[in-house]
């Protein structure tokens, strides 16, 4: 008779674990596309400040005050974004958990 390997000792419902894991990928993707959005607002509304202060010329001028606000509709985009898609992830967390407990039960 085989030994049992340590993973087979555990007994780990296969799909569980890879949905756990997908979900843990997918929050991570969700907060470095949050930090994408907010280094792009905040790229915009420096560069816009900086045409401003530095520049002298009327179409710097323009560009500048363009910028500002451009940069602040990339955030709040972003975090409409970031929150919409951390809701659909918690719904999705408690299927995997519903899910889990029903098995484990059904085994018991």
């Amino acid at each position: 008779m085989t030994d049992p390997t340590d993973w087979e000792k555990l007994q780990i419902d296969e799909p569980f674990v890879r949905d756990v894991m997908a979900i843990d990928r997918t929050v991570m993707a969700n907060e470095r596309t949050f930090l994408a959005f907010w280094r792009t607002a905040l790229t915009m509304f420096i560069a816009g400040l900086t045409f401003i202060q530095f520049f002298a010329g009327t179409v710097f001028q323009v560009i500048g005050w363009i910028f500002i606000p451009t940069g602040i509709a990339v955030f709040i985009q972003g975090v409409r974004i970031y929150r919409r898609m951390r809701r659909v992830i918690q719904r999705a967390e408690e299927t995997v958990e519903d899910e889990s407990q029903k098995n484990s039960g059904a085994k018991a």
